[in-house]
């Protein structure tokens, strides 16, 4: 589940044909691949074998494997806020997104805050400290910070 919330925050806005990679911490070698995302769905690592999709992401909602069930939807994206499933309720708000960060529900406090996004890298908590990096990305600028979220959260 931590992979679901960054890769929610990153198919916020992506493009069709665009490809962004997530590197573990700083890496930015084949090796070092933990995520790939292309055209709506999110793959583990560099292989996008049909066979290795984990989520597809469309209109504004995150899906388990191919799927765009309603049964299978894990999260759903409004504006700066990320849903539990379906829902639009504020009592199924799982993140929110304020300036760069995400926090905790419906919080924006800074003790809430569970991850940060600073010149396309993506640090634990409130931190942009080098220890603190979690993943550089690489690729589409068109990504949001809610579908990043889902990718990699939650923390």
């Amino acid at each position: 589940m931590n992979g679901v919330l960054l890769i929610c925050m990153l198919l916020g806005s992506f493009q069709v044909g665009a490809q962004t990679i997530l590197y573990a911490g700083d890496g930015s070698s084949n090796q070092s691949v933990a995520y790939t995302i292309e055209n709506g769905l999110v793959y583990h690592g560099s292989n996008s074998f049909s066979g290795n999709v984990m989520f597809t992401f469309s209109d504004n909602q995150l899906f388990g494997g191919r799927s765009t069930s309603t049964f299978d939807c894990l999260y759903t994206i409004n504006g700066n806020k990320v849903f539990r499933g379906n829902s639009n309720f504020s009592s199924d708000i799982i993140y929110t997104v304020d300036n760069g960060k995400v926090y905790r529900g419906n919080s924006t406090f800074s003790t809430d805050c569970i991850l940060t996004f600073e010149d396309n890298k993506i640090y634990m908590g409130n931190s942009t400290f080098p220890t603190d990096l979690l993943f550089t990305i690489s690729g589409s600028d068109e990504l949001s910070i809610p579908v990043l979220a889902c990718i990699v959260g939650p923390y």
